[in-house]
């Protein structure tokens, strides 16, 4: 299949895996290029603690893309992330930046509250490709970001994993709205994990699919294995939702997610904090299904099987090219 996805990155197939913090390794992202997509490293990609500062979190960043390289010859992109709230400047934006241009990297996937223009401004002045990803998007926001000069969009509907948005658009919402109003290419995201729901993506003027939870349950993913089979056993009704002092939060109901939800009932944040601030990597990564969260796609229920990238990848193209 090619189109203006797979033109623009240079990629076999149009689908990108999700730029997931700390579930994402060089051998996954490795996995997924080599299949024919186009994998991301997210933050903390390879990595096991968290960083200390701007310059740590750059030098990490740099020995997991050349990784990456050593293990493929295919495209690949990496986790941007804009400075969030008021920030003009934020170190470790910057010591991301650096270290992209210093390694040649093509392409990123922007991550923000909104677009940041002077961010898009100098990727672009380095010939980067930007997929930009809002982390509440609405229609008319991925309208504006089109104009900022990005080169792709991902349109994400509530029933993503991760952070979840603001706003309770789903993706068969969602998706055809931008598609409608944008000339860039948009990219789908939320709740797709098979041939079927990346057959009604594409049916709704989407061009590539953005998948997160679907290569969590892959052979090549560094989450741990208690977590994959937690995503095999859940069902879709069984998850429990809550606002957080992060965001919106999705779990399976491990004892720390009910701990939290219970106690942000209760009124009391800063206990709640203490569950689920770190609980991704401890749930996520650790396996620590007591102590930490595993925050995945509502669509989680059908996934069934754990698979390698490339047959997660075959799956799908066999179903759009029937």
């Amino acid at each position: 299949m090619k189109n203006r996805i797979t033109k623009l990155f240079n990629i076999d197939y149009p689908i990108i895996s999700a730029a997931m913090t700390w579930v994402t390794s060089a051998e996954f992202v490795a996995a997924v290029s080599n299949a024919g997509g186009m994998g991301v490293l997210g933050p903390n990609a390879g990595q096991a603690e968290k960083s200390s500062s701007p310059e740590d979190t750059a030098e990490r960043l740099r020995k997991e893309i050349q990784k990456v390289k050593q293990l493929t010859e295919k495209p690949f992109a990496v986790n941007y992330i804009f400075p969030m709230g008021d920030n003009k400047e934020n170190p470790f934006t910057n010591a991301i930046f650096d270290v992209l241009v210093e390694q040649k990297v093509k392409t990123v996937v922007a991550v923000g509250q909104k677009v940041i223009q002077k961010e898009v401004s100098r990727l672009k002045e380095h010939n980067i490709n930007i997929i930009y990803r809002d982390l509440s998007p609405t229609a008319q926001k991925l309208v504006e970001a089109e104009k900022s000069g990005v080169d792709a969009l991902i349109a994400t509907g509530y029933e993503a994993g991760g952070h979840m948005s603001d706003y309770k658009i789903s993706t068969l919402s969602i998706v055809p709205q931008v598609t409608s109003l944008v000339e860039i290419p948009v990219i789908a995201a939320g709740g797709i994990i098979d041939g079927k729901g990346a057959q009604a993506a594409f049916a709704m003027g989407a061009e590539g699919v953005y998948m997160g939870t679907r290569f969590i349950a892959t052979k090549e993913n560094p989450a741990s294995d208690a977590t994959k089979q937690a995503i095999l056993k859940v069902n879709s009704e069984e998850f429990i939702e809550f606002k957080s002092r992060i965001g919106n939060l999705r779990t399976i109901p491990t004892e720390a997610g009910i701990k939290a939800l219970d106690l942000i009932k209760q009124g009391k944040l800063d206990e709640a904090y203490a569950y689920y601030g770190n609980g991704f990597k401890i749930g996520m990564l650790d396996g620590d299904l007591v102590n930490g969260t595993i925050s995945v796609s509502e669509a989680a229920g059908g996934i069934k099987e754990i698979k390698t990238c490339a047959e997660v990848i075959n799956e799908i193209m066999s179903t759009l090219e029937k």
